[in-house]
């Protein structure tokens, strides 16, 4: 099994979640609730693991550092729209993660 954090940042307007994963660039995923937003992203990891395996890379090593990166990239992208600060982060099982 792996496990990933992902940065959960929800829409004010439109309502649901956007969530990105900071050791996966690439693995974007959205939902209604919190929930669906992360059973979204388990989707997408996955989808997105298996093209990077083909290709004979992997994902980034997860680090405090890049979580962090992550986690200011949403934030300002929320201040340009002039919304709440406010993100959370989730961690995500994989049962069959394909990049070790």
């Amino acid at each position: 099994m792996r496990t990933f954090t992902v940065v959960l940042s929800p829409d004010p307007n439109a309502g649901g979640y956007s969530v990105s994963v900071p050791a996966v660039p690439g693995a974007l995923s959205e939902g209604d609730t919190r929930n669906e937003a992360l059973a979204n992203i388990r989707e997408a990891l996955e989808g997105v693991l298996a093209v990077m395996e083909a290709d004979g890379q992997a994902a980034l090593l997860e680090t405090p550092e890049l979580i962090a990166a992550e986690v200011a990239l949403v934030l300002s992208l929320r201040a340009e729209e002039g919304w709440d600060m406010l993100v959370e982060t989730a961690v995500v099982n994989l049962e069959h993660a394909l990049v070790a």
